[in-house]
């Protein structure tokens, strides 16, 4: 994509990187250079307290999309 990229192009190549992105993190990690690493951790049952009354809840086991910003990419966005 060069500068006369269009809006639409640009958002229909974003889409495609995320569904992409999308469709392999389940099953791996994805490392993209200079950005970051998306990752998915699971995480087991576990007991919890309900916030108002305190009663022991339990909290079912769930996947989470993780983030890690590349070196590159946190030095850049914490650049003065």
């Amino acid at each position: 994509m060069g500068p006369g990229a269009t809006q639409k192009a640009a958002s229909a190549a974003v889409d495609a990187v995320l569904s992409s992105i999308l469709s392999q993190v389940a099953e791996e990690k994805i490392h993209i250079a200079h950005f970051g690493t998306f990752e998915t951790v699971h995480r087991p049952a576990r007991t919890g307290a309900h916030p108002i009354s305190g009663e022991p809840i339990t909290i079912p086991a769930h996947s989470r999309l993780t983030f890690r910003p590349a070196k590159e990419f946190a030095a850049h966005i914490n650049a003065p």
